[in-house]
């Protein structure tokens, strides 16, 4: 019986060892088993939450020449303006819109709002901007509401200069 045991045992543990050496070894993903993707149907969202009707956004060449403000340009819509803009513009465009706030002295360049060059592009350049950001501007896509963001275009406007 102890011969019999010991049998199984060190076959068993040779073929363990013996499958361990010969069998090859998966390391990455490049090498490993083959997993095919939806090997099973997709799965339905639930109503309401993948967007299939909404506008769609459009990049800074296609919003210059497509989007309109659709805000109209009330004292109302001009004072919400102002208040976003003191709260997330201001810091870095000044409360003049002079590139001069309080934190602009850490950027190359902060542009002037009401610098001609600014004023010229269209509210879809402009609202674009505020969407997606700059090149030292942080985007306001989550932080501002599409309305949000037109009223700040609104008040960026109120900021024009003489050339």
């Amino acid at each position: 019986m102890r011969r019999l045991l010991g049998t199984a045992l060190l076959v068993g543990v040779g073929g363990m060892v013996f499958s361990t050496l010969t069998l090859p070894v998966f390391r990455d993903m490049y090498e490993g088993p083959v997993v095919l993707p939806q090997t099973q149907p997709m799965r339905v969202p639930p109503q309401g939450t993948i967007s299939v009707n909404g506008p769609q956004i459009l990049d800074r060449i296609e919003a210059e020449h497509r989007l309109t403000n659709p805000l109209p340009a009330t004292p109302a819509v001009l004072e919400q303006g102002r208040e976003l803009y003191d709260i997330y513009c201001g810091l870095c465009h000044g409360p003049k819109a002079e590139g001069d706030g309080q934190i602009a002295a850490y950027y190359r360049t902060v542009p002037e709002l009401g610098s001609p060059y600014i004023q010229s592009y269209t509210d879809g350049w402009l609202y674009s901007i505020v969407r997606e950001g700059g090149f030292n501007m942080p985007a306001y896509a989550e932080s501002l509401s599409v309305d949000e963001r037109w009223a700040v275009i609104h008040y960026v406007r109120t900021f024009e200069t003489a050339p």
